[in-house]
């Protein structure tokens, strides 16, 4: 019994601890990092200037990048400049060829009925632009102001083998040959059907030599003797290059535009309109 007294007695003061602790107000908790409010405002600072370091490392790189591809953006556009003027003189040089090989296979006698030759000019009532140019020379034109010309070489050939030999050594670049062969053949066949073209041949070989102001006399001297032959469109558009090699705009254009107005189907005015946009810009 007295057991028992001492048991309940035992059970109440546990009874009353538990109320007393229930009832003591609880401690506020510590930040789980343990850190002042200072500490945090630092650390925000902290990292909102790593964050615009970031944006400038950012920006620089855009800048650079950028350069990088205005520098790499010129360098395209000056390659595709040269390539256009290569492509202007590949195609000049294409249609030499074709030419060439087109008058290789066309026999004499149809040479003779598919051109038709005017001698002097005079004989049609025909507008001719090209007989009067700004700023041309006359006496340069009738030929008084032309210099000497180089010694023929003797040739055993005669008549149109001659001629196509001659056209043979222009197209394999050896022009002072192939000039004295095409003046030797003009000296004996003045008039026939092949004279403007030996002329136009004879312009060619100066002008492969750079020799631009006498190519310029031969090719007009193709237009001002045989204004109808086949050879007219070529010969104004060498005359337009030419000029525009020597440096005169002016005269280049007003060939150039010549001759697209006067054979706007012609090969000759497409490769002219090609070099007319050069020129203009």
């Amino acid at each position: 019994m007295q057991y028992l007294r001492i048991l309940l007695v035992v059970i109440l003061a546990f009874g009353i601890c538990g109320c007393f602790a229930a009832k003591q107000p609880q401690q506020p908790e510590k930040p789980a990092w343990g850190g002042s409010e200072e500490w945090r405002l630092k650390s925000l600072e902290e990292n909102f200037l790593n964050f615009k370091e970031g944006l400038r490392q950012q920006n620089d790189q855009i800048d650079r990048n950028h350069k990088d591809t205005t520098a790499q953006i010129e360098k395209l556009e000056n390659k595709i400049s040269e390539l256009d003027s290569t492509l202007v003189e590949l195609k000049e040089n294409q249609q030499k060829m074709m030419a060439m090989k087109a008058e290789e296979q066309i026999p004499a006698e149809e040479t003779v009925v598919a051109e038709e030759v005017v001698m002097g000019g005079t004989t049609s009532s025909e507008e001719k632009p090209w007989m009067v140019v700004p700023g041309e020379n006359p006496a340069a034109v009738e030929g008084t102001a032309k210099p000497a010309a180089e010694p023929a070489p003797v040739s055993s050939l005669s008549g149109d083998d001659l001629y196509k030999e001659g056209v043979r050594l222009v197209m394999d670049n050896q022009p002072l040959k192939a000039r004295g062969l095409l003046e030797q053949y003009l000296a004996h066949n003045p008039s026939s059907s092949l004279a403007p073209n030996a002329l136009y041949w004879i312009g060619e070989t100066y002008y492969s030599e750079k020799s631009f102001a006498q190519s310029i006399l031969k090719f007009k001297e193709v237009s001002r003797r045989f204004p109808k032959a086949g050879k007219v469109p070529a010969a104004m558009l060498k005359i337009g290059l030419a000029y525009d090699k020597l440096g005169d705009r002016e005269n280049a254009v007003f060939y150039l535009r010549t001759l697209i107005e006067d054979y706007p189907k012609s090969d000759p005015a497409k490769i002219g309109r090609e070099r007319l946009r050069a020129i203009e810009g």
